[in-house]
C-alpha cells in the first residue's frame, strides 16, 4: 500500500509542477500491418477430383486506423498521454470449395494510457512512449452457402494489451507540430462467447471456457482473435 501511495504523490508532484506545464493534442491516422499472426482458417478448392488447401493466416489489426490523444508533459522529457484508437474493420476470406465461404471480419476502439520518453534537440524532438491498450474488440463471421447465411458474432467486455512505439517531432511553428511513429499494438482477444445465427433463423449462445464437461451444454474450449499489429502514423500535434 505504502508503494501505491507513494507512485501516486509522485504523479501528482509532477502533475502540479509549475516549472513545465505544457498540454497537448494529438490527431494521428496510419496504416498497420500484421504482428504475430495467427492461422485464421483454411481454404479448400477441388480441380479434378483433388482437393488442395491453403492456410489463412493474420490478424484483424492489419488496415488502416486512426488515434487522438490529450498529453501532458510534466517536464522536458517525460510525460503522459491518454490515447484513442479506433482500428477499422479487417475482412478475411475462408473458402471451402465452390459454394461454401465465411468472411471473418474484426475491429477495435481502446484507450491507451502512455508514458513519454522525450528527447527535445535545437530542431527536433525524437521519443517513445509505452502503454496499456484497454480494448473494446467486435467480431464476427458470416458463412454462405447453398444453405444461405450464418453468423457468429463474438461478444466479451473489456481486454487488455500492450501498446508503444517511437517517433519523432518536426515544428512549424510555435504550437503546431508534424509527427510521424512507428507504432506496435500486441493483443489477442479471448472472448467469452458467441452468439450463433444458424441458417433456419434460430439461434444460440456457445460459451468458451478454458476447462468443461461433457455436461456443459452450449461449452467449448476457448477461441483466440489476433489483433497485434505494427504500423506507421503520422498527423499533427497541436500545444497549448
Amino acid at each position: 500500500m505504502k508503494y501505491i501511495s507513494l507512485l501516486l504523490f509522485i504523479v501528482l508532484f509532477f502533475l502540479s509542477s509549475p516549472s513545465f506545464a505544457q498540454y497537448y493534442v494529438k490527431l494521428e491516422g496510419g496504416y498497420n500491418i500484421s504482428l504475430n499472426s495467427m492461422e485464421i482458417g483454411t481454404s479448400t478448392t477441388v480441380t479434378s477430383g483433388t482437393y488442395t488447401y491453403e492456410s489463412v493466416y493474420g490478424s484483424f489489426g492489419e488496415g488502416i486506423n486512426f488515434t487522438g490523444a490529450f498529453g501532458y508533459d510534466f517536464s522536458s522529457n517525460l510525460g503522459l498521454e491518454l490515447g484513442l484508437v479506433y482500428k477499422l474493420p479487417t475482412e478475411f476470406e475462408i473458402q471451402e470449395g465452390d459454394d461454401f465461404t465465411a468472411t471473418w471480419n474484426g475491429s477495435f476502439f481502446g484507450f491507451a494510457p502512455t508514458f513519454v520518453v522525450n528527447a527535445p534537440l535545437e530542431k527536433i524532438k525524437p521519443f517513445a512512449k509505452i502503454g496499456i491498450l484497454i480494448a473494446l474488440p467486435a467480431s464476427e463471421i458470416e458463412v454462405t452457402n447453398s444453405a444461405g447465411m450464418q453468423t457468429i458474432t463474438y461478444n466479451s467486455g473489456i481486454d487488455f494489451g500492450l501498446t508503444g512505439g517511437a517517433g519523432v517531432l518536426v515544428p512549424i511553428n510555435t504550437q503546431i507540430n508534424f509527427i510521424a511513429e512507428m507504432v506496435f499494438v500486441s493483443f489477442t482477444w479471448k472472448p467469452d462467447e458467441a452468439e450463433v445465427t444458424y441458417f433456419d433463423g434460430t439461434s444460440e449462445t456457445i460459451k468458451f471456457e478454458d476447462e468443461f464437461s461433457s455436461d456443459d451444454e452450449n461449452t467449448q474450449g476457448p477461441v483466440f482473435i489476433p489483433f497485434s499489429n505494427v504500423g506507421l502514423n503520422v498527423g499533427v500535434q497541436i500545444t497549448f
